[in-house]
């Protein structure tokens, strides 16, 4: 029997979240505010069968645990808190039940209404970045299978409104707009309560990739986005799409961020002598397998791309780089 938690709001607002596996290994927390007027669905999972099923078997555990009686069909709204697979796949399986309508932040919106042409054009984007990064063929060709994996399950749908900061929202709801992670990503405060999605996780550090790939991600846009909601007055309770919840998310902040400042300077450790950004991404993590070696690159790719941005880090190789159409740069200390 899955098991369901409950928090309210200093304004007797209540919270129901419920965990689904996305993927092997991957576990994604989904949110439902009851307002008393309205249900508010925050996130839908994967899409894949054992996080459509444990979605179903999460409702079931709300309705039977609170004794209220809600299901899938009482949705009046859906709001998604970014364009990442885990968190917004399962829409089509939820219009099974609803026709709720579908919110989320601009900079999302053709992830969900334009997947098919979305998933072309970043996967050419992140071809590219490998490829620069001095990944071999062969395991470029390995990674683009796994960048890859679960993107053709999702038919886009279409995008009623859209969860726009400083613009009032269903419920009465104030929204963050907190790229970095994603580029739409936004937090959710329902009274002194905060829905941080993937932008402050209680005990992981939040994935980053270079803007280079996607514009308005990158580790600059998401150490402001931190400031931003340091800057947020009154949070009691912050609840991560992942994880566990966070009493102390100010604190949280302060340690996300000191783990950065780490990093940072590992790399320009690492670069004392020139490194490709597959070199500085093996001394970083060390032997990983599978998807992990492609966040990884992507991880060492924001870190890299925040200092060169800075003058931090140079290019070693300004020759090979003027003849060649498709350079493989070596990273060295400014």
């Amino acid at each position: 029997m899955k098991t369901a938690q409950k928090f309210t709001t200093s304004a007797g607002r209540e919270i129901y979240t419920f965990p689904v596996q996305s993927f092997p290994g991957l576990v994604n927390n989904i949110y439902i505010i009851n307002d008393g007027d309205q249900l508010i669905l925050v996130d839908c999972g994967s899409g894949f069968a054992q996080a459509n099923d444990e979605l179903v078997e999460g409702f079931t555990a709300v309705a039977e645990q609170f004794h209220i009686p809600i299901s899938l069909s009482d949705i009046d709204r859906i709001l998604i808190t970014h364009g990442h697979i885990d968190h917004f796949g399962g829409l089509p399986f939820v219009r099974q039940f609803t026709d709720a309508p579908i919110g989320v932040h601009i900079l999302d919106r053709r992830v969900l209404s334009n997947h098919e042409e979305r998933a072309i054009f970043a996967a050419l984007r992140v071809g590219l970045f490998l490829e620069g990064a001095g990944v071999s063929p062969k395991k470029r060709q390995e990674l683009m299978q796994v960048y890859l994996f679960g993107k053709q399950y999702y038919q886009s749908l279409p995008v009623q409104f859209l969860l726009e900061e400083g613009q009032p929202t269903v419920g009465g709801i104030q929204v963050y707009h907190v790229p970095g992670h994603c580029p739409g990503q936004v937090c959710l405060q329902v009274d002194d309560v905060l829905l941080t999605a993937d932008h402050i996780l209680s005990r992981i550090t939040p994935h980053q990739a270079p803007e280079s790939i996607t514009n308005n991600m990158g580790l600059g846009h998401y150490l402001a986005s931190l400031d931003k909601i340091a800057g947020v007055a009154g949070i009691r309770l912050a609840l991560g799409g992942h994880e566990e919840p966070m009493e102390d998310v100010y604190g949280r902040i302060q340690v996300i961020k000191q783990a950065h400042d780490d990093r940072l300077n590992k790399v320009l450790e690492i670069c004392q002598s020139p490194q490709s950004l597959a070199d500085i991404s093996k001394r970083l993590f060390g032997s990983v397998k599978s998807y992990h070696v492609l966040l990884a690159l992507e991880e060492t790719g924001a870190h890299v791309e925040y200092l060169y941005q800075r003058g931090e880090l140079v290019a070693a190789n300004l020759a090979e780089i003027e003849q060649s159409g498709h350079p493989v740069v070596q990273f060295v200390k400014g």
